[in-house]
């Protein structure tokens, strides 16, 4: 099944590349010694992602509002939902996703990803459709999936504030304001593939304000984050230019278009039995559609009218021969 991007589209295309590019548990612990709050606050940032894969396992709970704005093609806006399990040892997880997009309305669906594979269908379907995030963007984790997120940290930069604490799911865990360096997350070895689309968008973009929310294991509880960006940013660069299209018309639609992605995604629930495993290739069709996203047709280009010259005079008419 292939669906070709029309002009509207590829609007859409632009928040959802910058969106899978950047973006996409448990007990009542009590803070302990294990967290060793003394140690610096950025070092525990980018420690965290090790201590939560180091769980096993665990639940997660993701949402993600894309908004973009700005030029004729309207505002739009799409909150996403997502919860499910995770197997950090394997390397994939299972989830079911659900968005309130009133113009591009998305079905339930469910998901198996593992690296950069996804495997979707929506709810009630017997098939599965297989979609290769590797094409898009490219990350030796992968892109999909809940761990991803946690690869984030390893761009936090040094200025890392402490806020204080508070209970998520009735633990008590500590909250740190921090900022993603895109550059250092683009330079960071075994996070970001070399020449790869991830790494020249990550090279584009401004530093992303987050908060950080850590358990006194040095787990990460909860991660949320604010991106924003304009797509003549995105579109300059040239691995990601060709794919929203180099027409003066699409360059116009662009021109003003700003993209905003809020992301919330927790942990928890750790170490929990994830039993999925990867669907039956006879239960399996390839799609190149973006999982989540309805198939919308291409939109012909209207072909310029021709300029009309000057009428002859015909004979029998006033003015002719």
């Amino acid at each position: 099944m292939t669906t070709t991007i029309g002009r509207r589209s590829r609007a859409v295309l632009a928040g959802c590349v910058a969106a899978l590019t950047l973006t996409a548990c448990g007990g009542g612990d009590s803070l302990g010694g294990g967290l060793q709050p003394w140690r610096p606050a950025a070092e525990i940032a980018r420690e965290a992602p090790d201590a939560t894969r180091a769980a096993g396992s665990s639940r997660f709970e993701l949402e993600m509002i894309h908004t973009s704005t700005g030029g004729p093609v309207g505002d739009l806006t799409t909150t996403m939902r997502a919860t499910g399990t995770y197997d950090f040892a394997r390397q994939i997880g299972e989830g079911r996703a659900t968005s309130d997009d009133s113009e591009l309305p998305f079905p339930p669906q469910e998901e198996i990803f593992t690296n950069n594979e996804v495997y979707h269908r929506f709810v009630g379907e017997d098939r599965w459709r297989k979609f290769d995030l590797s094409e898009l963007v490219d990350t030796p984790i992968g892109q999909h999936d809940p761990s991803e997120q946690l690869e984030l940290l390893r761009g936090v930069s040094d200025d890392v504030q402490e806020v204080g604490t508070t209970q998520l799911r009735g633990a008590e865990v500590r909250e740190y304001a921090i900022t993603i360096d895109p550059q250092r997350l683009a330079a960071a070895q075994g996070v970001v593939v070399k020449d790869s689309l991830t790494q020249a968008v990550l090279q584009a973009v401004e530093p992303i304000p987050a908060r950080l929310f850590v358990d006194s294991d040095g787990r990460v509880r909860r991660l949320e984050l604010t991106f924003e960006t304009k797509v003549t940013d995105l579109a300059a660069v040239p691995e990601l230019g060709g794919m929203l299209g180099d027409s003066p018309m699409m360059q116009e639609m662009l021109q003003d278009r700003v993209i905003t992605v809020e992301a919330r995604i927790e942990y928890f629930d750790f170490g929990v039995p994830v039993t999925v495993q990867e669907p039956d290739p006879s239960q399996v069709d390839t799609s190149v559609t973006i999982p989540g996203m309805p198939e919308i047709p291409e939109i012909p280009e209207i072909p310029e009218i021709p300029e009309i010259g000057e009428i002859p005079d015909l004979p029998g008419l006033p003015g002719g021969n």
